[in-house]
């Protein structure tokens, strides 16, 4: 994985970095509570794509709205996985480029996305998830 690109003290930030590295991977293991541990109890989740997939038009709130966000993308998408790849940190939030892939139906699904995570504590307090559009085949 690329090192993250810091602004501010690289110390003092590493730590946010870690916090949303377990996130990630608590998704890829779809390891609810492990993701938990690291996700503020009033957390709000902002997520377009798979969440608009599901038929959700709010966002999710704290840990009660994760655990339904994960039925959602359960139940709506098959293969759901996540790329993380190009990281940007300055104090109290972490900016993450990437995509999505999976299938909707049939519908072989693969889109740009950018994660805004503002963390606090060492634990997310929102998350933000913006669909960038289509993401080139590979």
């Amino acid at each position: 994985m690329p090192r993250p690109d810091y602004y501010g003290n690289p110390a003092s930030l590493t730590e946010d970095v870690d916090v949303v590295r377990a996130i990630y991977a608590a998704f890829a293991a779809r390891d609810i509570e492990g993701a938990l541990d690291f996700v503020s109890p009033d957390c709000e989740i902002h997520l377009e794509g798979t969440a608009g997939a599901a038929g959700r038009r709010g966002p999710y709130r704290g840990h009660d709205g994760l655990r339904q966000y994960f039925r959602d993308v359960e139940r709506v998408w098959r293969e759901l996985t996540v790329e993380a790849g190009d990281f940007r940190v300055v104090p109290g939030s972490v900016v993450v480029m990437g995509h999505v892939e999976g299938h909707d139906g049939e519908t072989r699904i693969r889109r740009r996305v950018l994660w805004t995570w503002r963390l606090r504590d060492a634990r997310a307090v929102m998350i933000r998830v913006s669909d960038l559009g289509e993401a080139p085949p590979r």
